[in-house]
């Protein structure tokens, strides 16, 4: 497994991520100046070096985020993105949003060091209710959020306006 240090917290546990294999790699690939976010976190002491998940406000516009709020108003549909086998949400013609939210997901590496699971520019959100992991809450939060048309390739032959959850 490739794994690349991120940063070191002050009491020398390490962030590490692989950047190849894993949710947070692919999502960094993409954005790699949230590197250099993640160190000022750790180094301001705003991120946590525990286990889980956590959404760290960090004070300035950092990227856009694919989560968005809906109304009635919206046209929504479902589809499967690409190379996943669960259904999102999408609304139509809304476009991803500014935010100054960053959201981690972290796992122990080892005894005393993290490794970056997953992250996200955006709020914290549930997984879709579709999905074998999915908590209580998804349900709930989903009827009122989705993911902005443009965010995700998906798979177009599974679009359907009937809510597959």
């Amino acid at each position: 497994m490739q794994q690349y240090v991120i940063s070191i917290f002050p009491d020398n546990t390490k962030l590490y991520i692989n950047l190849i294999n894993s949710p947070a790699g692919q999502y960094i690939n993409r954005r790699p100046y949230l590197i250099n976010i993640l160190k000022e976190l750790i180094q301001s002491d705003k991120l946590e070096h525990q286990v889980g998940s956590q959404e760290i406000d960090t004070g300035k516009i950092i990227g856009n985020t694919d989560i968005i709020d809906t109304t009635d108003k919206d046209v929504i549909y479902y589809a499967k993105p690409y190379k996943k086998d669960y259904f999102s949400k999408f609304a139509k013609n809304r476009y991803p949003l500014p935010s100054s939210k960053l959201s981690i997901i972290l796992k122990k590496n080892n005894e005393t060091d993290y490794i970056l699971q997953d992250i996200w520019i955006g709020p914290l959100y549930p997984l879709f209710p579709n999905n074998k992991e999915a908590s209580l809450e998804s349900k709930s939060y989903w009827n009122s959020h989705a993911l902005a048309q443009d965010s995700k390739n998906i798979q177009s032959s599974t679009i359907t306006k009937i809510c597959p959850y």
